[in-house]
């Protein structure tokens, strides 16, 4: 009979932290496609040392099967998705799990459920890193296939762990891939060659700080209705995006601006997964010089978020802005773009990948589960 134990980690126990942190590599070491979290991103996570995790209150489970560790995952509350988005809900995330360990998983996850509900949590979003802009969903197509930066890959069987533990499939997030020959794309490109409704220009490094400020008020006026997103304070995007401007070109993000007023954006990044898979976990000076040298010779890209304020709409400024980026990324010699995620739910967006040629699918799913 195998031996199972859930156990709790203390984020201030270094070691005992450090397990839990390794435990996903360990356990992927042998699938070609896997990429390693940076342990130092993580760690500054659940040390609370990042201005994204501040506000979360989270408890941290690993299990193992005679004596082995076999699986982890973290119970989170984050206070201000409750207050800005569900009340009552909860996360579990940091999800990495060995294969046929289903009495384990199933301990473990129970585990952080008890303990959600202890603290009042009635709905249970999974598995989910306590909302945007951290990891959310499993992969649910695609197996073969390297995935887009920056969103991990995963094995086919956690998705079977996930809804064998009646976890019910909710929000869907769709990949466009928009083909640059394609004839909408040819279509509207030539449509809106002379736009002149909006300027469109590109982040500022000179003045970096203050364009992320301009950036997360549009962000945060724009991205209300996504079910993920909750607002984000000036000092935690500039946090968040901070690394981004030494290594991104700055037409990798834009804004639309109507007499001097930025109303829209449009942020993209290139593909770096090649090169994050390298770094196996740990970013020393090489591999720092690595990524400063490498970060704009990429095979591929794509837009992660356009947004335009309510009062702007219907003038053509989104489709302007990103078919602007578009045309950056045409002029590497890339033959199409991606544009992801894009929630299920949102009809706006996936109108507005497939009118430029957009062809999309479902590529990762985020499961939710009632606890009362």
């Amino acid at each position: 009979m195998n031996a199972t134990h859930v156990s709790t980690i203390d984020p201030s126990d270094k070691s005992a932290l450090k397990r839990f942190v390794s435990l996903e590599r360990k356990l992927m070491k042998n699938y070609p496609l896997f990429i390693s979290e940076i342990d130092d991103d993580v760690i500054k996570l659940l040390t609370k040392k990042s201005l994204l995790f501040k506000e979360m209150e989270f408890c941290l489970f690993v299990v193992t099967k005679d004596g082995q560790d076999v699986g982890r995952c973290a119970a989170i509350i984050n206070k201000r998705f409750q207050i800005e988005k569900q009340p009552g809900t909860g996360f579990i995330g940091f999800f990495v799990v060995a294969e046929d360990c289903f009495p384990e998983v199933d301990e473990m996850i129970q585990s952080a459920e008890k303990w959600l509900k202890e603290k009042g949590v009635t709905k249970v979003i999974a598995p989910a890193n306590g909302g945007a802009p951290l990891s959310m969903g499993v992969l649910v197509t695609a197996f073969d296939e390297s995935p887009m930066f920056p969103f991990p890959w995963y094995p086919a069987y956690y998705q079977s762990y996930v809804e064998s533990l009646d976890y019910k499939a909710t929000y869907p997030l769709w990949y466009y891939e928009v083909d640059f020959a394609s004839t909408k794309y040819q279509q509207a490109k030539q449509r809106y060659a002379n736009y002149q409704m909006a300027t469109i220009r590109p982040i500022s490094k000179k003045n970096w700080n203050k364009d992320i400020e301009t950036l997360a008020a549009l962000l945060n006026a724009t991205f209300v209705e996504e079910w993920e997103f909750t607002t984000m304070g000036n000092d935690a995007m500039i946090e968040f995006f901070g690394p981004m401007k030494a290594i991104l070109d700055a037409r990798q993000i834009l804004f639309a601006e109507v007499d001097g007023k930025a109303v829209g954006f449009c942020f993209a990044l290139p593909d770096l997964t090649p090169l994050f898979r390298s770094f196996n976990g740990s970013v020393g000076l090489f591999d720092i010089f690595k990524l400063l040298t490498r970060a704009k010779k990429f095979e591929r890209a794509g837009i992660l978020g356009i947004g335009v304020l309510n009062e702007y709409k219907g003038k053509g400024i989104a489709k302007a802005i990103a078919l602007k980026l578009y045309e950056y990324h045409e002029s590497l010699g890339l033959k199409s773009s991606l544009y992801y995620p894009v929630n299920e739910s949102n009809e706006t967006s996936r109108g507005f990948a497939e009118s430029i040629g957009g062809e999309g699918r479902v590529m990762y799913q985020v499961y939710s589960k009632n606890l009362c």
